[in-house]
């Protein structure tokens, strides 16, 4: 029988490269998309390949996998954010029950990784970072700064035209240094109406950091991730949960020429760009499709100045509707034949229209794509130099709205930043404005957002590397409901807890006794260990829950974490890594802690006061 290979990509994987490589030689080596994940091929060498998953503008995860001899080999890759939540790059698939690990786990693979390192033009030591006995270690010393951090959602209030707090059911997922929240699709909202969200990240004595969020059809997903050694800060990324847009978004923030074909010939095929407009669509894709067709014209020759018009129609809400249609307005006055004795007036027109749709664009708000504001940067200073060039016939009018509208973007530039694709901006200093009538970002924050203005979703410690949960205030986001609805807790397992049938425990602790009474149970434990912090009034909890080597964890395995109700969230999806789940409390009293894993459908409680040589705040408050 013939030794073949058929492997697919992960099926989250938006737009990126996939390279395998085995026996000294690559076999495969494509941009693959949503709808071209699969490579297929017969008479391959049996032994270990692997194949590097590289996202555009995302590190790269590498899977190894063995292929044996004189069968079909079938290799179904674990999604990549399963992959990427194991805390390394490097896992290894068993082809036969089609579990990926972080450990080996076929007997011969061990064999398999000696001769692979010994083939010529093995790239093994690049993919797994291994280093060279012969390279030298330098020590880096972490900082132990920690500041205090909160994130909060906001929906904007028509009548008033402000932010009111959000009314959307997120759910949060928390790694050690990376918390992933999730938007689902509100079917109760009409995307193309308008409804605008804004997120606030707070940080203590950094800033507060705010962004437009774009509601994507399918969900949104924001992760925010502490960097390992500024703990100062903290990095977010907003994407579409819908592969197929994350596509678009990936192309507009990090991809190259290459990937734009892909996306164009898998992704968006022969679709008539009007039917992006449809009410049915994405306006987000829209929008999408407009900002790259500006950055790579190349692939996109028939979209053009009749399809901005009616984008602006359409979304004419967005910032970045505007600026789209600003220039296609120039592109279409710049391909004007030199010839054509109306060229000066035929420009001049063109001029002054982008000139309006700019003054729109700021109307409007701030946009939702760094790409836009970069956009909106270089085409005012195209029409700067425009401007300048024909001094004695500029019309004054235009000039003096151009003017205006220069005026704003160079007050405002200090505010200004970008998270990836992302447009953000910062809060400013009042004072400053008040006393020296200038815009800065205001630097004295507390890293805590006010509760009447958002939905508090996250009030914890970011430190290098690490993201702690802090005690929160009673009116603060509890991710526990009894009537939650939402779709994405229930494909994860959330109303299928166990402890949601039961009534509560006492008052000042409702989850004792609620998940079951045991603190381990069928080979899975849950423990805890404490730290002391700066402040004798806190203390730092380190929750474990612990697999022993009777039970299988896979890639992607979860529990529902279930603390105190003035937590923020009370409720935590933990990705397991190996065989641990861990998550970081800052507390000042004790609690019992819940735990629900819906795949094996265990529940476990753990009384934190209980706990031998637990601190006296715990035992006794």
């Amino acid at each position: 029988m013939k030794t073949s290979l058929h492997l697919e990509a992960p099926n989250d994987l938006s737009v990126g490269t996939v390279r395998i490589e085995g026996r000294g030689q690559e076999i495969a080596d494509w941009v693959a998309t949503p709808n071209n994940r699969t490579f297929e091929q017969d008479n391959v060498e049996p032994g270990l390949y692997s194949c590097v998953i590289t996202p555009a503008g995302v590190p790269p995860q590498s899977v190894f996998f063995e292929v044996r001899e004189g069968v079909a080999n079938t290799v179904i890759l674990p999604s990549f954010s399963a992959l990427s939540s194991s805390g390394g790059n490097t896992n290894f698939l068993d082809v036969e029950t089609r579990q990926a690990t972080e450990e080996f786990i076929f007997p011969t693979i061990e064999r398999s990784v000696a001769e692979f390192r010994q083939q010529e033009n093995t790239t093994f030591e690049s993919i797994t970072n291994e280093r060279s006995p012969n390279v030298g270690h330098r020590k880096i010393n972490m900082s132990g700064e920690r500041k205090r951090i909160s994130i909060g959602l906001s929906e904007e209030n028509r009548k008033r035209e402000s932010f009111d707090l959000f009314k959307g059911q997120p759910t949060l997922e928390l790694y050690a240094g990376r918390l992933e929240i999730e938007l689902p699709t509100d079917l109760g909202r009409d995307p193309w109406a308008g409804y605008r969200v804004r997120m606030s990240v707070a940080i203590e004595k950094a800033r507060v950091e705010r962004c437009l969020l774009p509601m994507y059809r399918g969900g949104t997903k924001i992760t925010v991730a502490a960097p390992p050694f500024s703990p100062a800060d903290l990095e977010f990324v907003i994407m579409p949960t819908d592969p197929k847009v994350r596509a678009l978004v990936r192309a507009l923030d990090a991809g190259s020429s290459a990937e734009v074909a892909a996306i164009r010939d898998d992704v968006i095929g022969n679709v008539d760009p009007a039917t992006l407009l449809l009410k049915g669509a994405d306006p987000w894709a829209a929008l999408l499709v407009g900002l790259i067709s500006i950055r790579f014209p190349e692939h996109f020759p028939q979209i053009g100045l009749a399809w901005a018009d009616k984008l602006v129609e359409q979304v004419g809400w967005s910032f970045d509707a505007h600026v789209i249609r600003a220039s296609y307005t120039l592109t279409a006055a710049g391909t004007t034949e030199s010839g054509n004795q109306n060229i000066e007036s035929i420009q001049g027109a063109a001029i002054g229209e982008a000139i309006a749709s700019l003054a729109k664009a700021q109307m409007a708000g701030s946009p939702y794509y760094n790409s836009t504001n970069n956009l909106f940067s270089e085409l005012t200073i195209g029409i700067s130099d425009y401007l300048k060039k024909k001094e004695g016939s500029r019309d004054l009018e235009v000039v003096k709205r151009f003017d205006r509208i220069l005026t704003r973007w160079h007050r405002e530039l200090p505010l200004q930043r970008g998270a990836g694709a992302t447009f953000t901006w910062f809060a400013r200093d009042l004072d400053a404005l008040k006393s020296l009538k200038i815009l800065v970002p205001k630097r004295s924050s507390s890293g805590m957002l006010r509760h009447r203005d958002s939905l508090v979703i996250f009030e914890g410690q970011v430190s290098a590397g690490q993201i702690a949960i802090y005690g929160g205030k009673s009116n603060a986001y509890s991710g526990m409901h009894e009537n939650y609805n939402s779709n994405a807790v229930a494909k994860d397992g959330y109303l299928e807890m166990p402890a949601l049938r039961r009534a509560p425990g006492p008052a000042d602790d409702p989850n004792r006794g609620r998940f079951g009474g045991h603190a381990s149970h069928s080979g899975y434990r849950l423990s805890a260990t404490f730290e002391p912090t700066e402040s004798r009034n806190w203390v730092t909890i380190n929750l474990s829950l612990e697999a022993d080597r009777s039970r299988t964890v896979q890639l992607g395995d979860f529990a529902w974490f279930v603390l105190h109700p003035t937590f923020s969230p009370s409720s935590m999806k933990v990705t397991f890594q190996g065989s641990r789940a861990t998550l970081r409390l800052r507390a000042w009293g004790g609690f019992t802690v819940g735990v629900w894993m819906p795949k094996a459908g265990i529940e476990l409680e753990c009384n934190l006061a209980e706990i031998e040589g637990a601190p006296h705040i715990i035992r006794t408050l």
